[in-house]
């Protein structure tokens, strides 16, 4: 497999993004990214999406994120012109995004990256032609911008970049993805989960969001995130509490309930079983090397 480091299209390494235009007459060959994300808008013409050694149609007004280390390229492209968006994953730190809260988001920036790696590239979002006109504008703006390095580029970037993913994760429905998929359509739990993570919820809660059983559901999900729903909820209130500590003067007790924990005592040594370390020792390293 061939592997496609960032570096190849930037040596910034203190701003680990790329935006380009790219017109393909030609086909392009299989490779891998390299601990990067790419989102992928095909702006016009048609083309053969090569994933893992199959075959997929892509059109214009298709959307589509691959993630880290899934093998692509595409065949018999057809006036193929597309604007690709390289970028770490730490960029979509979904902690701190409320956008991480809705359903298309967890369809199309979590699930599907996920689903391509799993079991090839089976579902992807379509536009409609208004929302290809919108889409088109705001990558313009935003290539503008990063190609311009005027004053401040990087913060208007990262936050026309921001925009851009909100917009489209507005825009997503999973009723008019081109292949119904079971791992897509656990993106409503998931979003659920980034709402209400501090709440107690039951697994059968989040199945009767997705219309499977509870045992189907367990399936999926494990396949999909590789924990089950009550880890995969731990780890995001421990993320939660991480970033508190770090962000905030609240002490331990606030933080606790804050993250869903009505006993802090047992929130600091679920902490310390997951961290290696007490919350309180936590923060004062944070601090720490913060200052440094």
């Amino acid at each position: 497999m061939f592997r496609m480091p960032l570096q190849a299209f930037t040596q910034d390494e203190d701003f680990p993004f790329f935006i380009h235009y790219g017109e393909h007459d030609e086909p392009l060959f299989l490779h891998a990214h390299d601990a990067y994300v790419e989102l992928v808008i095909v702006l016009s013409g048609s083309a053969v999406h090569i994933v893992d050694g199959e075959s997929y149609p892509i059109r214009k007004g298709n959307v589509f994120v691959i993630a880290e280390d899934t093998e692509h390229g595409y065949d018999d492209p057809e006036n193929f012109r597309i604007c690709n968006i390289m970028f770490r994953k730490s960029i979509l730190d979904t902690n701190s995004l409320d956008i991480a809260g809705s359903t298309g988001f967890q369809a199309l920036f979590v699930l599907e990256p996920q689903n391509s790696k799993l079991k090839g590239f089976t579902s992807y979002m379509d536009m409609l032609p208004d929302e290809q006109l919108r889409i088109g504008e705001m990558i313009a703006a935003l290539h503008t911008e990063y190609h311009s390095r005027a004053s401040g580029w990087q913060t208007m970037v990262r936050a026309k970049f921001l925009c851009l993913v909100v917009e489209l994760s507005r825009m997503y429905d999973t009723s008019r993805i081109e292949k119904d998929t079971g791992i897509v359509k656990l993106a409503p739990a998931l979003a659920y989960i980034e709402r209400h993570f501090q709440e107690d919820i039951t697994v059968m809660e989040l199945a009767g969001l997705t219309h499977y059983s509870e045992r189907q559901f367990l399936r999926l999900f494990k396949e999909a995130t590789g924990y089950r729903p009550m880890q995969y909820i731990t780890r995001l209130r421990i993320q939660t509490a991480c970033r508190l500590l770090c962000e905030t003067e609240l002490n331990v007790t606030e933080i606790a309930e804050r993250c869903g924990y009505t006993d802090s005592s047992y929130f600091s040594r679920v902490f310390q079983q997951k961290c290696g370390i007490r919350p309180k020792a936590y923060r004062k390293g944070a601090v720490f090397h913060g200052a440094v």
